[in-house]
């Protein structure tokens, strides 16, 4: 039997005792130099101003600058590719979408990034939810009078988009699966040109942000049929939604969250987390103004949502024809 060596058993405590210690100490400092931000989209953009308010708010909370670096293209792509790629100490985070994690993954069989393997989920942020609206002297007064049409008149109607695979675009791609009825999209190249023809009478209907509902509903532009949460907004609190209409599930609500990427370690992962959750709380009305809904979930949470949205949003596009192998 080999005897043990009560020396050598002492000097290996120590050293395991210092090396915990050590790291310890070392997530106990986090953050100890500047953090940034990966903005996957422009320079004032909505989503760039959520991702300033929030990057502000938390580098007042831990003490160190938050550099926004925005980082643009195929969108949102190229920002998740890039963040996938940096260490994870916990000093490199992104404005993360359901777009980017969800329905990208769901549209094209290559993007250069696995959604629910490649990154650590911090949070939900927001909500934005979209409602389907049409034009103020649209023969249309609820949804039902719009699908009983629709199922009588198979692609009679029409709705427009900011583009195909957008958030518009899938909740209408959605709502024409679970309503079983032909409508026709048309994709525009953006929603600004969307809404103006839809204004304009050429398109029938179309699903947009409630921040850019409200302004053009008050301004007697618009009439908003239903809400696509799962439950009914502030924002419209006399809105129903569409599972209250018959549509049971239906939920297009698209999000805007914060990742890391994998690996980052739990306790770094905390700190940022709630850091953010402050932020939201600190900035609450302002957000709730500019249409959005406080989410703050957990990583958890977070990482459930990708996973489900993608199965979806897959399923979606596939129906649709929109799915491309490429």
């Amino acid at each position: 039997m080999k005897t043990l060596n009560l020396s050598t058993i002492r000097e290996n405590l120590i050293l395991l005792g210092l090396l915990v210690l050590s790291t310890f100490s070392a997530h106990a400092a986090y953050p100890e130099k500047p953090i940034t931000l990966v903005v996957p989209y422009v320079a004032g953009a909505s989503t760039d101003s959520l991702a300033r308010l929030v990057g502000e708010s938390v580098g007042k909370q831990l003490k160190q600058v938050v550099v926004i670096e925005n980082k643009v293209g195929a969108g949102g792509t190229i920002a998740a590719d890039y963040l996938r790629r940096q260490k994870p100490d916990g000093y490199t985070f992104m404005l993360s979408t359901d777009s980017i994690l969800a329905v990208s993954p769901a549209l094209y069989k290559s993007v250069p990034y696995d959604p629910q393997n490649d990154f650590t989920p911090l949070t939900i942020a927001v909500n934005a939810p979209l409602v389907l609206v049409v034009k103020n002297d649209s023969p249309f007064k609820n949804v039902q009078d719009l699908i009983a049409y629709a199922k009588n008149n198979p692609e009679k109607l029409n709705y427009g988009s900011a583009g195909v695979g957008t958030s518009q675009h899938m909740s209408g791609e959605l709502f024409k699966s679970m309503a079983d009825v032909k409508i026709i999209h048309v994709p525009y190249k953006g929603g600004g040109p969307a809404m103006n023809d839809l204004l304009g009478g050429h398109i029938s209907m179309m699903f947009v942000q409630t921040a850019s509902a409200e302004a053009l509903a008050k301004a007697g532009k618009i009439r908003i049929l239903a809400t696509g949460s799962p439950n009914r907004v502030p924002t419209f609190p006399d809105t129903p939604t569409f599972d209250e209409l018959g549509l049971k599930g239906y939920d297009s609500n698209t999000w805007y969250g914060f990742s890391l990427p994998k690996g980052v370690n739990p306790e770094i992962v905390k700190v940022l987390h709630q850091a953010i959750a402050n932020a939201l709380n600190t900035h609450k009305d302002l957000l709730l103004k500019q249409g959005y809904v406080i989410v703050a979930s957990t990583p958890d949470e977070m990482a459930r949502s990708i996973a489900i949205n993608g199965k979806k949003w897959s399923d979606v596009a596939k129906a649709a024809g929109i799915y491309q192998q490429q």
